[in-house]
């Protein structure tokens, strides 16, 4: 997961995340830190907030 440096690079808040996405500010810190991963719909949304692919977000 390249979240973190995708959030890092646009200059968005993990807290904004979390409110945009209706989860909790820990869950987007675990997916930044790579503890856990988004399900495929939170997947969706965040390729939509960020304006870029699922494959960007995810290490394949």
């Amino acid at each position: 997961m390249l979240l973190k440096e995708l959030l890092k690079t646009k200059g968005i808040k993990q807290v904004w995340v979390a409110n945009k996405l209706g989860v909790s500010e820990v869950t987007v810190s675990k997916w930044c830190s790579g503890k856990s991963v988004p399900k495929k719909a939170h997947l969706e949304k965040l390729s939509r907030l960020l304006d870029v692919p699922i494959k960007t977000m995810v290490n394949l």
